[in-house]
């Protein structure tokens, strides 16, 4: 059942997906972009379970969720906090071509005619997790003009701008611009330790409706065994009726206890029929198949009351597993790492901003000398050549571009930036208390655990004690009945005595199993 449910189970199946969104808001991390979580919950749709009261219910607990966790949640509030960080894995290129035809009246010599201009733009940023910027830019441009006062046309412009700005205070360092990394990766690791807690949660609610199933088959072998009692006591008073020795209300009354347990039996056969069903739907995906539906789940495990090893361990031993292995507090703790990153960044965001900058550049510009400027009384310029020797001009330092400078904002009160961090620090010490209580909360289960499960035993015990003195109690009665010395009511009343003691020991088990 349990090697179904883990190939099968549509809680499961679904928990699979949450690493791909993790892996998916790391790649976003990388980027600089803000965190979006990966919904990682532990889901709860599968029916089934069982408490010691009834056969079917709602399983071992209930779900748990947040933006990436399956225990309390991620608090995102002010894990955000700060400044953003540079784009350093993913560079951008952005290309601006553009074709330009003008043509305008003719007010003097030094105006109208028509100008064609092309233009070609490229601009190339990098980040880098240091707090560095660089950019690149590259313009071109091509223009034509009809009026005679311009000495070129074409005219090619052609330059180049390099530029790294530095952050000193907001922004600078590895660890404020890589915090969405560590973060994205905690979360990871999260989703991970959610999907496990899934797979301790569907495990535990499997095995519950393992043990449902067991016990609601052996509640209908109680009641068969029920009606085959009274059948066979209503038989014989049937006999003795006929011989005279039995008044008729004997009769009535064993006919009365023969229809009772036949209801009885339709109706712990249904609730067999039922947790058959939910069975299936826990360890199968499709239950729209009439034969599946149709078939019938036999358990072959029965539950033992062997003493197992935990009821004798220390309880600080059986405490301390519980910390090591939990995968709620494993969440717990990676959740306060992360709102431990959310305070430092929010800190970073509480500094002015001092940026140090430093630039490289040069232009070039060559044209073919215009063919309208002979009817300026100006003169024409020579052409000095096309775009290639603009080209080259930009880059031969022939007119260079050369600078450094720093730029330095101070806000004043800056009051957003301090509610953040203020936030941010709540936040953290809301999620050290809640790890705190965890712990207790951890050692509680654990202690009432140890303790139901001794007492389970010891009530699995005491119920099979009642159920073999019950037993007895009606053999004997019987035996009296057939000696004269007892009533058919006294029959059905050791009767009904062992069907309540079978009913307490099935009880008994169930909750022994569960525990």
């Amino acid at each position: 059942a349990l090697a179904l449910a883990l190939e099968n189970n549509y809680d499961i199946a679904v928990s699979r997906y949450y690493m791909d969104l993790a892996d998916l808001d790391l790649m976003r991390a990388h980027a600089g972009q803000f965190l979006q979580g990966s919904g990682a919950t532990v889901n709860s749709l599968t029916q089934g379970g069982f408490s010691s009261s009834t056969v079917v219910g709602g399983g071992p607990g209930g779900a748990t969720g947040g933006a990436a966790t399956g225990s309390g949640g991620l608090t995102i509030s002010a894990s955000g906090a700060g400044p953003s960080p540079e784009s350093y894995m993913d560079p951008a290129l952005t290309a601006a071509i553009k074709y330009d035809r003008q043509t305008t009246p003719v007010t003097s010599i030094f105006s109208g005619g028509t100008s064609t201009t092309k233009t070609y733009d490229f601009t190339y940023n990098q980040g880098f997790v240091t707090g560095t910027a660089f950019q690149v830019t590259y313009n071109n441009t091509a223009a034509t003009n009809t009026n005679a006062i311009q000495s070129y046309s074409p005219l090619y412009n052609s330059s180049f701008n390099a530029q790294v700005t530095q952050h000193l205070l907001y922004g600078a360092g590895i660890w404020v611009n890589k915090r969405f990394v560590y973060q994205a990766e905690n979360n990871r690791r999260i989703t991970d330790s959610t999907f496990r807690q899934q797979i301790l949660y569907t495990v535990n609610q499997v095995e519950n409706i393992y043990w449902g199933l067991v016990n609601a088959y052996e509640d209908v072998q109680a009641k068969q065994q029920a009606l085959e009692q009274s059948s066979k006591l209503s038989a014989d008073n049937r006999k003795q009726l006929e011989i005279g020795t039995l008044a008729p209300l004997d009769v009535v009354n064993s006919d009365s206890a023969v229809a009772s347990d036949k209801q009885a039996l339709i109706s712990s056969q249904n609730t067999l029929n039922y947790q058959q069903q939910i069975i299936k739907q826990a360890i199968a995906r499709n239950l729209n198949d009439p034969t599946l539906v149709a078939a019938a789940v036999i358990p072959t495990d029965r539950v033992s009351i062997e003493q197992i090893l935990e009821e004798k361990q220390p309880v600080d031993e059986l405490v301390q597993q519980a910390f090591k292995n939990s995968p709620v507090l494993e969440q717990a703790v990676l959740a306060l790492k992360n709102d431990e990153i959310s305070v430092r960044g929010a800190k970073n965001g509480l500094l002015p901003t001092v940026d140090v900058y430093g630039y490289l550049g040069g232009a070039g510009a060559a044209g073919a000398q215009n063919p309208n400027c002979k009817s300026s009384p100006f003169g024409c310029s020579p052409s000095t050549g096309g775009y290639g020797t603009a080209f080259s001009d930009a880059f031969n330092n022939s007119s260079p571009d050369k600078g450094f400078g720093f730029n330095v904002t101070i806000p004043i009160r800056n009051r957003t930036a301090q509610a953040e961090q203020a936030a941010a620090l709540i936040q953290y010490r809301q999620a050290e208390l809640k790890l705190e209580q965890l712990y207790t909360q951890i050692r509680m289960n654990v202690v009432n655990a140890q303790f139901a499960l001794t007492s389970d035993r010891a009530q699995v015990q005491a119920a099979i004690a009642t159920h073999d003195y019950a037993q007895q109690s009606m053999d004997a009665e019987v035996k009296k009945l057939r000696l004269g010395a007892s009533t058919t009511a006294g029959v059905l009343l050791q009767q009904k005595n062992l069907a309540t003691a079978q009913n307490s020991l099935l009880n008994a088990n169930a909750a022994y199993a569960r525990d």
